[in-house]
């Protein structure tokens, strides 16, 4: 049976953006199902880490709906473990 992280399982949607599918599980033993789908690819001359966190921020916020309820905002990053 193949690592369900790498299971081939995908799809396009509607605006024939290719998304893929994947299994995880986590440290707790849960197992979580997400839909991945590549947002901006940086070319890497010069753009690092910090431009790719700023427009992953953005993109956050601006697909953050304010009556989404409680919990951290999209733009906030998570709390060190």
């Amino acid at each position: 049976m193949p690592n369900p992280s790498t299971a081939p399982f995908g799809y396009r949607d509607a605006a024939g953006t290719r998304h893929r599918v994947v299994v995880r599980e986590r440290k707790d033993g849960a197992w979580q199902v997400l839909d991945v789908t590549v947002i901006e690819t940086l070319a890497g001359d010069g753009e690092g880490r910090g431009a790719a966190e700023a427009l992953a921020r953005d993109y956050a916020e601006q697909r953050d709906h304010p009556e989404a309820g409680a919990g951290r905002r999209a733009g906030e990053r998570r709390a060190a473990a």
